[in-house]
């Protein structure tokens, strides 16, 4: 009596433990999917150090939902999400902590759809650049374009230091703008250089300057232009 006792006791255990092991082994590849790529640099070398930042709706100028560890020599991530529609992007910092982009920080631009679904290994590659490259890359100096300087000022006509300009064909910014000037300097002073056209221009201080920014200034380009200076009242605590 005591044997069969026994015996009903460890089918018993044994199933309990078959159905616990059963449930968590299973349960995570069930709930959880993978998002995994590269990021590279505008050259498409490896990025070492880089993190991906993942959010649950297209506003990421907040703090991201889901953050992956720091890419390996060779540029690689892997991180596990639950399954859903999410954006991404990817920020390498020179120094820790997650405030917003200074200068020598690289970004990815706008930020990436992504709809993962249940079990699913999605991949997906970033490139980043910091605002000299992206502005390197945007203007692309020609004998055709034209030479834009002047100052960031606020209302008070003080400069605004480590700002730059940006103008676009389009009224509404999405991502990186079709044209980008360096920091501007201690005295805020800028250089853009354009092709001929009509242009929105604006100023921001943190890049990209977020989806959907507006450039609140038109400006007409035929020739060099000396001394357009881009005033703004959002600088007037700088």
């Amino acid at each position: 009596m005591q044997s069969k006792t026994s015996n009903q006791l460890f089918i018993f255990m044994t199933s309990c433990f078959l159905a616990v092991f059963l449930f968590v082994t299973a349960a995570p590849a069930g709930e959880k999917s993978i998002l995994k790529g590269r990021v590279l640099d505008m050259g498409e070398k490896a990025v070492e150090a880089a993190r991906i930042f993942v959010y649950n709706s297209p506003e990421i100028r907040r703090p991201s939902d889901f953050i992956s560890a720091n890419t390996d020599k060779d540029g690689r991530f892997h991180m596990f999400l639950p399954p859903g529609k999410y954006w991404a992007v990817a920020r390498l910092k020179k120094t820790e902590g997650y405030g917003p982009l200074m200068p020598g920080d690289k970004h990815s631009g706008e930020a990436k759809e992504i709809v993962i679904a249940p079990g699913m290994e999605f991949e997906m590659d970033f490139t980043v650049s910091d605002l000299k490259e992206a502005s390197r890359m945007k203007k692309r100096i020609k004998e055709n374009y034209f030479k834009i300087n002047g100052r960031i000022i606020n209302e008070k006509g003080l400069p605004v230091r480590m700002a730059y300009v940006f103008a676009n064909r389009n009224e509404k910014v999405s991502g990186v703008p079709d044209y980008l000037s360096a920091w501007t300097d201690e005295d805020g002073h800028y250089t853009l250089y354009l092709p001929k056209g009509r242009y929105y221009m604006g100023a921001a201080v943190t890049f990209p300057p977020g989806q959907n920014s507006l450039a609140g200034r038109v400006v007409f380009v035929e020739s060099d232009k000396v001394g357009e200076d881009i005033v703004n009242s959002v600088f007037d605590n700088k």
